[in-house]
């Protein structure tokens, strides 16, 4: 009887979970759509059948991005896009992608394909409690042999030998405390040997990798989904009111002691660049920080591409001038960039000293910014812009 009993239970778990992914699809295609410049469209929804696992699946999905009514739209076409929570792992939510995707623009085709890919989220029971739109505390992606391709997939143009992605969430994160914190690399990123030669690209077109890392520290907004429909309901048409927005959000995080930092590393011939950064606000939500630029054998990087093109010569020249003051030069470095930067309270100093002014960043006119004013036909001296005097007018 009790195992009869577990049966039951578990099945009207499996198909609360299958609706509620079903759900999450249906509410995923329609807040797309409510920004106006999304479309959505999918043959069918399926639903699984294995009692071992919870699974949800859209076939022949057609997304259409049209960001400006006046241009042509581009599209993306998925075979299928699924949802999959295992019985033995129910807090992980796995997205099956397919291998091949599509992307037709009003220039040309393309495709990108995959040896291997993956997408997981971890679920937050809490916000599952609570019904939010995006009930997840962190998600990992990977992909492997990624070739973008030309002319409807016949024609290489670019591979990625790897690409891995880990992102964590926060929502009742504090000031002290991390909301959001990002992870990615890409490995092994180079143009199609084609390419390479008709460009003449130095380093065999390829970039050995690039890593990024930032973590964005709290206040997390108490009313973030409010927050995200109300960026929603401005007209994609109407960047102003969607920026006004986004910077009050950016603002009143900064006014309660929001704080960032990111590093980057680059490493591509034989060159690696370093950067890393941070920054916090002030009483008067005006930033402060610090950052830190290196990179090595800049000589040789710099040789490699005046070879290639002998054009860049001078503005290479033009820049090495303009960074001769951290520049040095070892045996084992070659010629090597080291810059310290700090910032804050209205100043730019570089290595210690002064190097520019730091201009006070005023809110207010970022978020209500003046209106352009009319040029009138003609001269150019606005003066065809005046409004007529009308006699009698009071």
């Amino acid at each position: 009887m009790a195992i009869l009993v577990l049966a039951v239970v578990w099945l009207g778990l499996w198909w609360w979970a299958e609706g509620r992914m079903q759900a999450g699809f249906t509410n995923w295609v329609s807040r797309m759509q409510a920004q106006g410049d999304v479309k959505i469209s999918y043959a069918r929804i399926n639903r699984g059948l294995s009692p071992l696992a919870a699974d949800v699946t859209l076939t022949n999905v057609l997304i259409t991005v049209q960001p400006n009514p006046s241009q042509a739209p581009i599209s993306v076409t998925l075979p299928s896009l699924g949802m999959e929570i295992d019985a033995a792992n129910p807090r992980e939510l796995r997205y099956n992608l397919p291998r091949q995707v599509s992307i037709n623009t009003p220039r040309a085709d393309a495709a990108i394909t995959f040896g291997s890919i993956a997408l997981t989220q971890q679920i937050d029971l809490n916000a599952l409690a609570a019904a939010e739109i995006d009930p997840f505390k962190a998600s990992d992606a990977s992909a492997s042999n990624i070739n973008i391709m030309a002319s409807s997939g016949s024609l290489l143009l670019l591979h990625i030998d790897s690409y891995a992605a880990h992102a964590s969430f926060n929502r009742k994160a504090g000031a002290a405390a991390t909301a959001l914190g990002l992870t990615e690399t890409i490995k092994g990123i180079s143009l199609s040997p084609l390419l390479t030669r008709l460009a003449s690209v130095p380093f065999g077109g390829a970039i050995t990798q690039i890593g990024l890392k930032l973590n964005i520290s709290g206040p997390a907004p108490a009313n973030w989904e409010a927050l995200a429909s109300q960026f929603n309901t401005v007209p994609v048409t109407n960047p102003a009111g969607r920026g006004k927005i986004a910077l009050q959000a950016v603002q009143s995080w900064a006014a309660q002691g929001g704080n960032a930092n990111a590093s980057l590393t680059l490493a591509i011939g034989p060159s690696t660049l370093n950067a890393s950064g941070n920054v916090k606000f002030d009483a008067q939500a005006q930033p402060e920080g610090s950052s830190d630029v290196t990179a090595d054998h800049l000589d040789a990087f710099s040789a490699a591409i005046t070879n290639a093109y002998p054009q860049t010569q001078k503005t290479i020249g033009m820049i090495q001038a303009r960074l001769s003051p951290y520049l040095s030069s070892t045996p084992a470095q070659g010629q090597a960039l080291n810059m310290h930067l700090v910032y804050g309270a209205g100043s730019v100093i570089i290595n210690g000293q002064k190097a520019a002014d730091l201009p006070t960043i005023n809110w207010n006119m970022l978020e209500n910014p003046p209106a352009p004013t009319p040029q009138a036909p003609g001269d150019g001296s606005g003066a065809a812009a005046q409004p007529p005097v009308v006699s009698g007018a009071q």
